[in-house]
């Protein structure tokens, strides 16, 4: 059986994986701010694609990667600076709920607590 030629336009219809991978992470990283992890991911893999679609020619999502780079990154900037902006405030909520937690530890003090009167010769169980 003879061999098939697949014809030049046809051979970038296999999108890489990676590709895919990157920009739904970004985006998911995007919707999350917190997820600074998932954008760090979706950077790894978007890079992963470029490099992948450079040596092999007949996969296709090369914006697919790039923008899940971009995406990630801005996600990245607006997690950091949303943290440093918003750390003081937290740092402070934190050390008021704590100062209004320690006066009920305060209280619990188990010298001061009355030990039941002890019969001689009596058994709990």
């Amino acid at each position: 059986m003879p061999e098939r030629t697949i014809p030049m336009d046809e051979q970038k219809n296999i999108m890489s994986e990676f590709a895919i991978a990157s920009l739904a992470i970004a985006a998911i990283s995007f919707i999350n701010f917190a997820g600074m992890e998932k954008a760090i991911l979706a950077i790894i893999l978007g890079t992963i694609a470029l490099k992948k679609m450079k040596k092999e020619v007949a996969l296709s999502g090369v914006n697919f990667a790039r923008a899940g780079i971009i995406l990630a990154f801005l996600s990245l900037y607006i997690s950091i600076n949303l943290m440093i902006k918003f750390y003081p405030k937290v740092k402070e909520m934190m050390s008021q709920m704590q100062s209004e937690q320690s006066p009920m530890k305060e209280n619990v003090n188990l010298k001061d607590r009355q030990q039941p009167e002890r019969i001689p010769g009596a058994r709990l169980f």
